[in-house]
């Protein structure tokens, strides 16, 4: 299985407006499809602010 990011419903909006990106920059970093300076940022503020676990390999 891939490794991505689990987030409660709604946080992914909440995440972009914080980052000042858009959801799918955010959908697409959470799910390790992206890995710019940007998405490891969202990655680091998923985890460690809005209770994102990591979750596969």
């Amino acid at each position: 299985m891939r490794k991505k990011i689990v987030l409660d419903r709604g946080n992914v909006a909440k995440i972009a407006k914080v980052m000042n990106c858009t959801p799918e920059m955010v959908s697409k970093s959470i799910n390790f499809k992206k890995n710019s300076l940007l998405a490891r940022k969202i990655r680091f503020v998923a985890i460690k602010h809005f209770g994102g676990v990591e979750v596969g390999e």
